[in-house]
């Protein structure tokens, strides 16, 4: 089970606190020289600059010309993590699988902090190209897979990550009232799916379904995004629903095969 603990009182590492703000700035202004992240943060270059010289010594930055960027040791970690995950591992070929058939982009995603990480895709090029790269994290309430993911999860949880993050407004369809949210996702715990209808970004819709484990741990949720106006065809409404759903309980049995294993 995912903790969620409360570090309101623990003790912080004022320098590390330091060194994530400056990374997170580095990957915000995608590469930046001494001068940018200090004036970004507000810092003198004097406090920022060992700081620097720390992560590249720890090979966490690179720099060229004078410019800091993230170095690949980042994605040696995350891809690493990535293949152990047992979602991905069970999800990743029945997702391009899907992909193919429905012709539609599907994505993997996991709930990571309160917030939905996407970890993986598929799709031909000629299917709709969502907004979310792999490894960017995306609001619950406004995503299929998210939504999908939010209707197994305790009331508790749920009004935790809304009190952590809100429910801001990506368009005029996005739900931003919690008890409207809760009456939704009533409905699609009992469907065993989830929709986007133009909530996260106008002419974008998708199906998303949960896959949870034996105890009802949300593991993760894989989703079909497609333009809004197929949604309304009989094909869409037929089929893709119950194959994102299909796929979802099939990936959640072999998972609870492997745990039993």
């Amino acid at each position: 089970m995912t903790d969620h603990a409360d570090t309101s009182g623990s003790r912080r590492i004022a320098a590390v606190d330091k060194c994530c703000e400056i990374l997170d700035t580095i990957h915000e202004l995608q590469g930046a020289t001494l001068t940018e992240i200090s004036e970004h943060l507000g810092l003198t270059p004097g406090t920022v600059h060992p700081h620097l010289v720390t992560l590249f010594e720890n090979q966490l930055v690179t720099k060229k010309d004078g410019v800091y960027s993230p170095s690949f040791k980042f994605l040696r970690v995350g891809e690493s993590r990535r293949r152990e995950n047992v979602f991905f591992r069970h999800a990743n070929s029945k997702m391009e699988e899907l992909a193919r058939r429905i012709d539609a982009r599907v994505q993997i995603y996991v709930e990571e902090f309160g917030m939905g990480v996407c970890i993986a895709q598929a799709g031909s090029q000629s299917s709709i190209q969502p907004p979310d790269e792999v490894g960017d994290q995306t609001h619950l309430h406004v995503i299929a897979a998210g939504k999908a993911m939010l209707a197994e999860m305790p009331d508790e949880r749920i009004s935790e990550i809304v009190e952590q993050h809100g429910m801001p407004e990506h368009t005029s369809n996005t739900v931003v009232d919690e008890s409207a949210l809760f009456g939704e996702l009533e409905d699609i715990s009992e469907q065993g799916y989830a929709f986007n209808d133009e909530e996260y970004i106008s002419g974008l819709g998708a199906v998303g379904s949960a896959v949870t484990a034996e105890n009802g741990d949300v593991i993760g949720a894989i989703s079909a995004a497609v333009p809004t106006n197929r949604m309304a065809t009989s094909e869409f409404t037929n089929t893709v629903p119950h194959d994102v759903a299909s796929v979802a309980n099939t990936i959640e049995l072999d998972i609870h095969v492997e745990n039993k294993g």
